[in-house]
């Protein structure tokens, strides 16, 4: 029996992870879950699973639900705030804690279950973007492992396991494209958030979703393969992929290629990351080879995505920049969720924040704390972009 918490546990990714453990219901143990402040939906889940406790991230909404005085349900205790997730990340019962945050707000939490050595499945690709060499050190000083849960670096995972990393010569990581794969760019300024959250093959939160119509996901994924599998930004390669079956490949040194193929499920590297490093027989979704399957490989274009080619860039610059990335990308995707700038100006103020964030030449050293100074300069940045907008921009 494996003892498990889950982080995110009301997002896509923790209801994919839900759906494993009601699969293995003698193998899997949950310990904690915790959301941000989706209270209703963790109160169905403690209906339907057996929870040890729960947390609230967000005290507030925690207390505004309950009352002040109310903090268990059915018998299951809540705790709120940061006493919440201490306790949940320093819950040294658990083999693994899978982090499911969605951005920024899931680095410290990646941090602190590492820093307790506990195994990390790890869904939060920000973690790695940001403080992905403080997450390594610390795993290794610790003794534990970061496993990675999306679907594009659980498949590298797995191959380089495989095949060894001495054999290794590229990384090709696959985009679906996103919405926009075949829209002349031109007519960006036209799209609607409906439009931009309708994904052709993938049901995700609203936040990575629109990500992955820029091509900031892919980007990002770009910086955590760097991150997690230590190999120059040379030797990473993106393909557009539009059906999403090849979750990607790897090129070794004899030039020989290898797939890792699959249906578009998250439970797939979801549970393999839980029960690393044993594979489990999969009882959710496969491949039917007996209907016709159409696997496209077409080369991106990077003038179309910018945001795909600045990922790159920010990483090749290193230090704070891929910080900065994460934290201008995922405020300007904020707003664009609240309807404040257009599709287009995602891109366009992001790359005029990163000429006035360049022009500070900030030197800093990697830290934690220096990761939240950057992510508040960077909005303080984005903030005043915004306010010196023309009446005929906004």
């Amino acid at each position: 029996m494996k003892n498990i918490s889950i982080l995110g546990v009301t997002g896509s990714i923790g209801e994919s992870t839900l759906k494993i453990c009601k699969n293995y219901p003698n193998e899997l143990n949950i310990l904690g879950i915790l959301t941000n402040k989706n209270i209703k939906a963790l109160l169905d889940i403690i209906d339907c699973y057996k929870v040890e406790y729960a947390v609230v991230a967000d005290e507030k909404s925690a207390l505004d639900y309950f009352g002040a005085s109310m903090k268990e349900y059915k018998g299951t205790k809540i705790f709120l705030g940061e006493e919440g997730l201490e306790k949940i990340c320093s819950d040294s019962r658990c083999d693994t804690i899978l982090n499911g945050i969605s951005g920024k707000a899931g680095v410290i939490p990646s941090y602190k279950i590492l820093s307790n050595g506990i195994n990390l499945a790890l869904a939060n690709k920000e973690s790695m973007v940001c403080a992905g060499k403080i997450l390594k050190k610390i795993a290794k000083e610790n003794n534990c492992k970061i496993i990675p849960v999306d679907s594009e670096h659980s498949a590298i995972f797995q191959l380089v396991e495989k095949f060894g990393k001495n054999n290794l010569s590229n990384i090709i990581l696959t985009a679906s494209g996103g919405p926009f794969l075949n829209l002349d760019k031109s007519k960006w300024s036209e799209i609607s958030v409906k439009e931009a959250l309708n994904h052709p093959t993938w049901k995700m939160g609203n936040k990575i979703t629109i990500d992955s119509a820029t091509m900031a996901n892919k980007g990002l994924e770009v910086i955590e393969a760097y991150e997690l599998f230590d190999i120059p930004y040379d030797k990473i390669k993106v393909l557009t992929h539009p059906q999403s079956l090849i979750h990607s490949m790897i090129e070794c040194r004899d030039a020989e290629i290898y797939a890792q193929i699959g249906p578009k499920d998250m439970s797939l590297p979801i549970m393999n990351a839980i029960f690393y490093p044993e594979i489990k027989e999969n009882n959710f979704n496969r491949l039917d080879f007996t209907k016709p399957l159409s696997l496209e490989l077409i080369p991106v274009d990077f003038n179309k995505f910018k945001m795909l080619e600045l990922a790159y860039y920010c990483g090749k610059k290193d230090g704070l920049y891929t910080t900065f990335y994460n934290s201008a990308n995922e405020e300007l995707v904020r707003l664009f969720l609240e309807e404040k700038i257009g599709f287009i100006d995602i891109e366009r103020y992001f790359l005029e924040a990163l000429n006035i964030f360049e022009k500070e030449k900030s030197r800093e050293s990697l830290n934690m704390e220096n990761i939240e100074k950057t992510d508040k300069k960077t909005l303080d940045i984005i903030k005043e972009i915004i306010k010196r907008r023309s009446p005929a921009e906004s």
